[in-house]
Order: structure tokens, then C-alpha cells, then sequence
């Protein structure tokens, strides 16, 4: 009886025991368990920490965002040409201004190409910082073109400007320029017949000039040459490149 009772007793003690190391070991596993879900936190509020930087530095990516249609766009017909035009004849350090920049075109491939002074105007102010266009003039001027005031660039790029002015003011502007030594060269993208309204909400996109023609642009522009024409993929519609410099005039 005796011998039972203790063989017993030690059954039970390693019945005991053995709950014992299980349930250390389940402690521990616990206990590792909050470990990894507290790291598993502070990675979560890093990434979050991070993903805020992203956010609020995203502008100085060039042109970034994931929205579409925040500003003009224009057609890729026409840019080759004047970008050949540029850097045949126009130094990396000349002083330049893209007139109705939109959604910064020809600010990004001027800098792709090492130009150093690009100054847009635009009268459309909405999602500059948004598109990182800031990051790409040297200024940016929110103002219409008839009303700014300045003292000289050594090229003006107007391009699809022009279509969006009334004809006898966009005559009197490019004389301005012209008369008053407010540019050296003057470089001019237009599409002909070309009807538009507002776009992105942009009342300023509306053609006002829709019924252009070369024989138009030579009646009224006499001293535009025209160095190229080609037919915009999406439309139909031509797209011609007008230049003036003071060199030929």
C-alpha cells in the first residue's frame, strides 16, 4: 500500500512538473509574441513616419502625381523641331521664359538639356506644387502674358499660346516684344483650324484663335517664318512652328 501511495505521489509530481515546463514554455511564447507584435508597431509607425515624408516632399520630383489632367497639356508634334532649334542656336546660360508653361513640357526638356534660366508664366495657378513645377523654373510668374511687364529674355517660347489670345491682342503682344527689344528670339507653336473650349476646368483653354491657317499666320504674322508643320496623331489637325530672331530681322 505504502509503495503504491509513493509510486503514486511521483507520478504525480512529474504530472505536476511536466504542467510546469508547458506552461513556462507557453509563458515564453507569450512573451515572445508580445515582443514581435510591439516590433511589428514600430515598423507600422516608421512606415508611417515615412510615407508623411514621402508626402510632403513629393513635389520635388519632377512633374509627380498620380492625378491626370491637372493642368494643359500639349501635343508632342512640334516640340522635336523647337527643341532642335533651341540647342542649335541657343546658349545653355540664355535667359528664358515659357509662356503658358501648363504642365511644364518644355521646362523639364530644357533641363534635360542643361539650360540654367527658365522663368514660366502661366494664368492658370492651380496644382503648380502639386505637379513639382516649382522645382523645375527658376521663376513662376501667375499673371497674363498682355500684362506682364519685363525687361528682356533672350528667348520667349510661346508654345499653343497663341490660339489662346484674341488676334489683335496677341498682334499687338508679339509687336511688343518685337519693337521693344524684349526678346532676341521668339519661338511660336500653333495648331491650324483648330476648335476648343475649356478644359480641366480652365476657362483660359478656349481657342480664341480657331480659324488659323498658313495663309492666316502670313497675313497677320508676317515676320513669323515657318520652320515646320505636322499632323497631330489624335486630331488630324496640323501644328506649325513659327520663329523670329533678332539676327534676321
Amino acid at each position: 500500500m505504502i509503495k503504491r501511495m509513493i509510486k503514486d505521489q511521483i507520478r504525480k509530481t512529474g504530472m505536476v512538473r511536466e504542467l510546469e515546463i508547458k506552461n513556462e514554455a507557453l509563458k515564453n511564447q507569450l512573451i515572445l509574441s508580445e515582443k514581435e507584435k510591439a516590433a511589428l508597431k514600430h515598423q507600422l509607425s516608421n512606415l508611417k513616419i515615412e510615407n508623411r515624408r514621402l508626402s510632403s516632399q513629393k513635389s520635388e520630383l519632377v512633374g509627380y502625381s498620380l492625378k491626370t489632367n491637372l493642368r494643359g497639356l500639349s501635343p508632342d508634334e512640334g516640340k522635336p523641331t523647337i527643341m532642335k532649334y533651341i540647342l542649335e542656336n541657343i546658349k545653355k546660360d540664355a535667359k528664358i521664359l515659357d509662356v503658358g508653361f501648363g504642365s511644364g513640357v518644355y521646362g523639364k526638356l530644357l533641363r534635360a538639356f542643361y539650360y540654367q534660366n527658365i522663368d514660366g508664366i502661366d494664368v492658370y495657378d492651380k496644382n503648380i506644387h502639386e505637379m513639382g513645377l516649382d522645382k523645375i523654373y527658376n521663376n513662376i510668374f501667375i499673371e497674363n502674358i498682355m500684362d506682364f511687364d519685363f525687361e528682356h529674355y533672350d528667348l520667349i517660347i510661346m508654345g499653343d499660346v497663341l490660339e489662346h489670345i484674341e488676334l489683335e491682342s496677341a498682334k499687338e503682344l508679339l509687336l511688343r516684344f518685337i519693337d521693344n527689344n524684349k526678346c532676341s528670339t521668339l519661338i511660336v507653336s500653333i495648331p491650324y483650324e483648330y476648335e476648343q473650349g475649356e478644359l480641366y476646368g480652365n476657362s483660359h483653354e478656349r481657342h480664341l484663335q480657331d480659324k488659323v491657317t498658313g495663309k492666316y499666320m502670313k497675313r497677320h504674322y508676317p515676320y513669323l517664318k515657318l520652320i515646320d508643320s505636322s499632323v497631330m496623331v489624335h486630331s488630324g489637325s496640323t501644328v506649325a512652328v513659327y520663329v523670329w530672331n533678332d539676327s534676321e530681322d
